[in-house]
């Protein structure tokens, strides 16, 4: 129960051999790098070695990726693509795997430039030229915008701008502008100036303006466009053009439709040259991308003239399969030394190392945070709680299968793709397993469906054994599963309180028990008594008086326990901190209580189903016809809202008793994960 044992392994190798082994070694993935970049700024280190730079061959390989990152993004754009639908998205296909075999980066390198040199043969041409059609369309386009206000000119636009003798500029002004524009103008040319008018356009819906056309002497044109500025004239980019407004409107849709058949042409072949390269480029991409992490990896190493050294974390049981690698990659030309790890254990990576059936649950502490190197990994005591919590707080038999179904969705098919679906669906379907059992026992289906429209009720019938709303069967008032100091457990809300109490306290015991025992193993009694054996012996004086019947146990320790903690309160600041500390049993009470909200939980899924049935029974027979059709919406939306809503509680409370109460009493967490140096592979294998 604690993370993997870590050996740090220290190899110095010949210059030639280093390529081999970092490619060998980041095949096996069985090793962290680590960076020695920082130690070789010591002196001491720094007289015998010089950090590495990255291979040479990573600016090829960097240059390399660039290129095929632009084919991607332009089979990307060009690629109609197969509607995957939600089959596919629940079912997503795994890419074939591509077998590869290279020995050195030149191999890698050579492979790349030849097939970017086919792929580019057939692709360089088509994109050129759409690029120059998109280039072309956009002018098109823009200079349509701009035409299209001044539809109502007679007038040849090849005279716009600065000809020999006159200036002249298209438009647009608002309505209550135009009047002082003319005066400005009218006074800056002394009268040298025509503006011509066109009829009102609407620039936007509450947008209303004035197109119009300003000519004067060239000798004006300074003083024009100034005033033009300052009245919001909003020239129109036009130029290098000849024929009317209309003329030249209708000459640029023309062009614009051969422009739009041309692209389309173009873009079928693109899509037939992307079906045909995608999968390849893919391949080259990742192999790319490996080549550069190798590259990078050098950097990472020390450097003397004819070697180099590298020092890695590896878990324990993989140290002698590294050695070997190490030795068999290098043949023969490096030095292996293995140690034990020497750095604090803040710096030691840690890969969480648990069983099969356990490890998707590592999720849920990575989302807290991973353990220290030396503290317990929390995932096999996460399990256990977490299910059991999820399934009393849902506790509906439908609403288990359903989650079953969603998570071995997830688990299966999703989980092909993605690790954090595989981990999320494991962990789902087994919640959704847990809710069954325990929705059978409280006879949760659907809520009351069945009493509502079968007429069933399944408390009377002996199949639930408890009632989250009420009486059944084998607990009611006739029948009371117990007595606790006169207060009688006779209906279900009782006893699944009882039980959640019961449950909370033996969650508490479990982690306050491996807080201690971490305690005395780091040589702390004193801190292990106060911090975590005091509320141990808290728990046992209660379990004692409850098979006593001697309250007088639990009265002792109570007060025990709040004069050690005014003591404790005392070592760690004064009087005011031991005063302050006579409050701490209430906080470790409220711990206890808080595991209450199992049944808060179990009675917010129950009532909300029943109220859903309840007014779905209504609709269905206030409302004639239609009535049963309303009805089964008002089911369908109605448990939909309520599985979804609890069932996401359910998981965030459930990971709450966890984070805060249990981890509470031994967790504090912080450590660095383990990160391996490792060739990550979806369309190549090698």
């Amino acid at each position: 129960m604690r993370p993997a044992r870590m050996n740090k392994i220290r190899a110095v190798i010949l210059d030639e051999k280093v390529d081999p082994v970092i490619r060998q070694l980041h095949e096996s993935g069985l090793v962290e790098l680590y960076d020695l970049s920082a130690k070789l700024e010591d002196p001491e280190w720094n007289a015998l070695m010089t950090p590495a730079p990255s291979a040479e061959y990573g600016r090829n390989v960097a240059s390399l990726t660039i290129k095929v990152s632009r084919l991607l993004d332009l089979f990307s754009s060009v690629s109609e693509g197969e509607k995957a639908g939600l089959s596919g998205v629940l079912n997503p296909k795994v890419p074939a795997k591509k077998k590869l075999s290279f020995s050195s980066s030149e191999e890698i390198i050579s492979n790349v430039e030849n097939v970017l040199e086919s792929v580019e043969g057939e692709v360089s041409e088509p994109a050129k030229k759409l690029a120059e059609l998109e280039n072309r369309k956009t002018i098109l386009e823009t200079l349509k915008d701009s035409v299209k206000y001044l539809s109502g000119f007679d007038l040849d636009l090849k005279f716009l701008g600065e000809g020999s003798y006159t200036y002249i500029v298209s438009g647009l002004i608002s309505q209550e502008d135009i009047s002082e524009l003319e005066s400005s103008l009218e006074e800056a040319t002394e009268g040298y100036v025509e503006i011509v008018k066109g009829n009102p356009v609407n620039k936007s819906e509450k947008e209303q303006k004035i197109p119009v056309i300003v000519a004067t002497l060239k000798q004006c044109a300074d003083v024009v466009g100034a005033e033009l500025r300052k009245s919001g004239f909003e020239r129109l980019d036009i130029a290098n053009v000849e024929g009317t407004p209309s003329e030249i409107f209708n000459d640029t849709e023309k062009e614009l439709l051969g422009i739009e058949t041309e692209t389309k042409a173009i873009l079928e072949n693109l899509n037939a040259l992307s079906k045909k390269w995608t999968d390849e480029v893919l391949v080259l991409h990742e192999v790319l991308e490996i080549e550069k992490e190798r590259a990078e990896a050098y950097s990472m190493t020390g450097k003397t003239d004819r070697t180099h050294l590298i020092e890695a974390w590896t878990p324990k049981k993989h140290v002698k399969k590294v050695q070997e690698i190490i030795e068999s990659a290098s043949e023969g030309y490096a030095v292996v030394e293995v140690s034990e790890p020497d750095e604090p254990v803040e710096k030691i990576p840690v890969m969480l190392d648990n069983a099969k059936s356990v490890k998707p649950f590592e999720m849920l502490t990575e989302m807290y945070a991973p353990p220290k190197y030396n503290e317990i990994d929390p995932t096999m005591m996460i399990m256990p709680g977490f299910l059991i919590f999820y399934g009393i707080m849902l506790t509906d038999a439908v609403y288990g299968l359903l989650l079953t179904l969603a998570g071995l969705v997830l688990w299966k098919r999703m989980g092909k793709v993605s690790s954090g679906a595989y981990n999320l669906g494991y962990i789902l379907t087994l919640s959704g397993l847990s809710t069954v059992f325990f929705g059978i026992l409280t006879g949760g289906y659907l809520g009351d469906f069945m009493y509502q429209f079968l007429g069933m009720d399944i408390y009377t019938t002996g199949f639930a054994l408890v009632n989250p709303l009420g009486e059944s069967t084998y607990i009611s008032a006739a029948k009371p599963l117990l007595s606790l100091g006169g207060i009688d457990v006779n209906n279900g809300p009782m006893a699944i309180l009882l039980f959640s109490i019961v449950a909370g306290i033996i969650h508490l015991f479990i982690g306050l028990t491996v807080g201690l025992k971490e305690s005395l193993a780091n040589g702390s009694v004193l801190d292990a008594f106060l911090n975590q054996g005091m509320w141990i012996l808290l728990i046992l004086a209660i379990v004692a008086t409850v098979v006593t019947g001697n309250m007088m146990i639990a009265g002792v320790a109570v007060i025990a326990v709040i004069i050690l903690c005014m003591i404790k309160g005392f070592m760690n600041g004064g009087i005011l901190d031991a005063l302050l500390g006579a409050m701490d049993i209430t906080g470790f009470l409220g711990n206890v209580l808080s595991y209450a909200r199992l049944l808060a939980l179990c009675l917010a899924t129950g009532g909300l189903a029943m109220a859903v049935n309840i007014m779905a029974k209504l609709l269905g027979d206030a409302v004639p016809v239609i009535g049963i059709l309303i009805a089964v919406v008002m089911l369908v939306f109605g448990h939909s809202f309520n599985f979804v809503m609890n069932g996401l509680g359910s998981f965030i409370h459930s990971l709450r008793l966890h984070y805060v109460e249990f981890f509470g009493q031994y967790y504090e967490g912080g450590g660095k994960k383990f990160s391996p140096f490792k060739a990550k592979r979806e369309y190549t294998s090698n």
